[in-house]
This record gives C-alpha cells, sequence and structure tokens, in this order.
C-alpha cells in the first residue's frame, strides 16, 4: 500500500491556488476543469489521497468551487462519494442530484459530469475501476447523479463505505484487496436492491470482460514476458478475480495465451514462408523452441517443420 499524498493551498496566493488544485484534483481523481464559484482573496483546499490497490480514498476540504470532466473512455473509473460537509449539486447522464452533509452520490469518468460545490465541503471520495463494479452490477448508470435506493442494502453499503475509509489506513496490505471487494459487492446490492437479479444481464458484462482480455492478449502475444498480472492490471481487476473470469469460460489463462499463439504461429507459417521456424516462434511469444514444437505438435498433429513441408509439397 503507498503513502498518503497531500495537497495544500493555504497562504497560497488564489491565482496559484487554483492551478494546484486543479493539479491536485487531476491526479487524484482524473483530467478536470475546476473553477472556483465566489471571488474571496483566498482558496485555502486540502486533498489527502491514498492509492491502495485496486482503490483510491481521497478526503477532501476546500471552499465553493466547480468541477467538470469526464466523457473520456480512457477515464473508466467510478466514484463513491461521500458527504461530510456542504453543499452540492451533481449532473450526469441528464440527471441533477442535490446533496447534502450525511449523503452518498455516485458518478463515473467515462461520461461528461459537473459538481457544483457551496463553501465549507468536506467529502471523502473512494475511485473504483469501473470494469469490476460493472462486472457486478449493470445498473451503475442508473444510480449516477440520484439517491440509492432506501433499505437495509443501501445502509449496510454506506456504513461499510464509512468504516473502509476511516480505517483504511490499519489494514494490512493483504487485506485490502478483500475489503475492497467487499465494498463494491455491497454496492452492487444496494443499487440491485429494488430489482430482481438479471442472470442474462451479469453473464453479457462477464462476456464482455471475457473477450477485452482475449483482444489484449492477441494484441500483447507476442511479448514472451507477458503474465497474468499485466493482464489484470488492464482490465483493473484483481488478479483472482481474473482467474474466476477464465474458469466461467472453461480455461484458464495459460491455456487461452497458448491457443493463441499455436494459432497464430500456424497461420504465420503459412503465409511467411519466408520465416525460419524459430522466428516464428520467437514472433508468437516463445522463449523456447523445442517447447514451441512439442505443444504444436501436440495441438495440431505435426511439428512445425512438418507442416512446412506439406504445404511445400502442397
Amino acid at each position: 500500500m503507498g503513502q498518503w499524498k497531500v495537497w495544500n493551498t493555504d497562504g497560497l496566493p488564489v491565482d496559484k491556488a487554483l492551478v494546484v488544485w486543479n493539479e491536485a484534483i487531476s491526479s487524484a481523481f482524473l483530467d478536470v476543469r475546476t473553477e472556483r464559484r465566489e471571488h474571496h482573496p483566498v482558496f485555502n483546499a486540502r486533498l489527502q489521497s491514498l492509492e491502495a490497490g485496486e482503490l483510491c480514498v481521497n478526503r477532501l476540504q476546500a471552499p465553493s468551487y466547480s468541477v467538470a470532466g469526464g466523457g473520456d473512455s480512457t477515464h473508466e473509473w467510478a466514484f463513491i462519494n461521500l458527504h461530510h460537509q456542504g453543499t452540492c449539486q451533481l449532473r450526469q447522464h441528464g440527471r441533477e442530484q442535490s446533496i447534502g452533509p450525511g449523503d452518498v452520490s455516485l458518478n463515473l469518468g467515462c461520461s461528461p459530469f459537473d459538481f457544483s460545490f457551496a463553501a465549507g465541503l468536506g467529502i471523502t471520495c473512494l475511485r473504483l475501476p469501473l470494469a469490476l463494479l460493472a462486472s457486478r452490477t449493470q445498473r451503475l448508470s442508473d444510480a449516477v447523479a440520484r439517491p440509492l435506493p432506501v433499505g437495509a442494502p443501501t445502509q449496510l453499503f454506506v456504513g461499510y463505505a464509512h468504516h473502509l475509509a476511516q480505517s483504511i489506513d490499519a489494514l494490512q496490505a493483504w487485506q485490502v484487496p478483500q475489503a475492497t471487494h467487499c465494498l463494491m459487492d455491497l454496492l452492487a446490492l444496494a443499487v440491485d436492491s429494488h430489482h430482481a437479479p438479471d442472470e442474462n444481464t451479469r453473464s453479457s458484462v462477464r462476456e464482455a470482460l471475457y473477450q477485452r482480455a482475449r483482444r489484449f492478449l492477441i494484441e500483447h502475444q507476442g511479448d514472451a514476458a507477458l503474465s497474468p498480472l499485466d493482464l489484470a492490471a488492464h482490465l483493473h481487476m484483481a488478479p483472482r478475480t481474473l482467474q474466476c473470469l477464465f474458469q466461467e469460460h472453461h480455461t484458464t489463462f495459460t491455456k487461452t495465451l497458448l491457443e493463441l499463439r499455436l494459432l497464430t504461429a500456424r497461420q504465420l507459417m503459412a503465409r511467411a514462408p519466408q520465416l525460419q521456424v524459430a522466428q516464428v516462434a520467437y514472433r508468437v511469444g516463445f522463449s523456447d523452441l523445442s517447447y514451441f514444437n512439442r505443444t504444436f505438435r501436440r495441438r495440431f498433429g505435426m511439428t512445425p517443420g512438418e507442416q512446412r513441408r506439406s504445404e511445400n509439397v502442397s
């Protein structure tokens, strides 16, 4: 787990303070545009940010200001906002939510949004990978910029979110992933609490994640050092969650990557007869030629050399 990063504009000239604050918000959240709403002679604001695996905890205190951002597909984040002080307006997906102390709001970084904060802002924001939440519920877009459903699931989620945000420092690094996944499970429970489970929707989301994983492997199969950690990082997914994703499709990361490399190697030998077998093997990510020959024969019933000779005869 990383160290807390702190930005503080106390004592800075207003123009400099606004620049520092915009840089702070963009660093801890995503690229945005911030503006002060009231022209006071000072802009004293403070942001603490902690990266804890898939979770990022941000604690903010600031005077009146507004922020606009989102709409970039590279910003695949979801934000859980725990409001402690002040009032604000959140606009996203054509909706507007009025928020006060004790409320919770949700917004997504992948589509345009804007916040307008009144004076005396105090907020804790939990940033999570959108892909991981999308694998648990398809109703995140419906939950944005509106109150969560009233009921026990929301109470469980809100209570847990506050306790996690307050006690994140006390957790061991190995405990953080499980705690984070509990947070996401409880959010999905709260969001879906007024709807019956839709297994078809959930399955389609998991299938989309699996296809994203396969595309990444296809694009990077030539990297001999490619590992499950690389793919998990790309998908903003815990290695264990990635393992379960492949298991749902009755395969593993290793089997899938091997199959893709062998199929690509076979196509390369047919399309590029000028390449030697060793060149083909290394190009698709094999670092051991004998292993390539063995696995190729086991998959296709002949060695790469035998296939090359059969193609020359034909």
